[in-house]
């Protein structure tokens, strides 16, 4: 098996793992929703749909609408169609996964430590899968963020850039360095992501696969990520921060 047909293998392991963990949970009988925002016959319908059959369509209807659409006591039993659903790259149009993982973060201290742990799992095994391939509907930054959401420390997803090594990988990279260097993450660790994003590990995983991209389009998009890796660090030392 490759790697990448390992990184896939592992994150269905993963998804099956949150299932089996989170399956004490039951879809609470008095489920409901505001009227004006959900009708009643899609209220019914999602009751009775099994949870593994749950589309798309209805669980991005149910995200849309946090505190008129049941009450949060139901996204235990949810979480991991949720989280499967997205990791399979099947909510496109749906917002991002920070719509789960900010939910998340409100019960994420009443939950057992197994149950915390599969989450964990899952995000990491999720994100190696995704520096192995490129082109879903899920950016690698939103991610990051959703991981920081629970409270995950960002090192190892940070070296991961490095330990993969391929082109996937740097492409994401040369995203997240284009887009995202001055998204909204909390300040502290605003502060240490940009500081690793300016340092010398990035520019050396953008330059390893630079010599070797037969794709116009995916050379366009590591030249770009290293003109703003460059500049995050000119505006680093202008704030008197220095790169790590």
């Amino acid at each position: 098996m490759n790697d990448t047909g390992a990184a896939g293998q592992a994150l269905d392991d993963a998804i099956e793992n949150v299932y089996a963990i989170f399956a004490r949970h039951q879809l609470p009988a008095d489920l409901t929703a505001c009227d004006h925002c959900v009708s009643p016959e899609e209220v019914n319908l999602f009751r009775r749909t099994p949870l593994r059959q749950l589309s798309p369509d209805q669980l991005g209807v149910y995200l849309l609408n946090p505190g008129t659409f049941g009450d949060d006591t139901e996204l235990p039993h949810l979480l991991p169609r949720l989280l499967e659903l997205y990791a399979r790259n099947q909510m496109d149009g749906w917002s991002r996964p920070d719509a789960v993982t900010r939910r998340i973060s409100s019960q994420w201290r009443d939950w057992s430590a197994a149950e915390r742990a599969a989450v964990t799992r899952l995000l990491a095994t999720w994100w190696r899968h995704m520096l192995h391939t490129f082109g879903g509907s899920n950016e690698a930054w939103y991610l990051l963020d959703a991981a920081l959401d629970c409270g995950v420390d960002l090192t190892s997803y940070l070296a991961a850039f490095t330990e993969v090594g391929e082109v996937a990988a740097a492409r994401h990279l040369a995203d997240i360095l284009d887009w995202c260097v001055f998204s909204t993450v909390p300040d502290d660790d605003r502060s240490t992501f940009q500081r690793w994003l300016a340092g010398d590990e990035p520019l050396a995983v953008l330059d390893a696969v630079a010599e070797h991209i037969a794709d116009p389009a995916a050379a366009r998009e590591i030249s770009r990520g290293r003109e703003q890796a460059e500049a995050l660090r000119g505006w680093l030392r202008e704030k008197g921060l220095r790169p790590d």
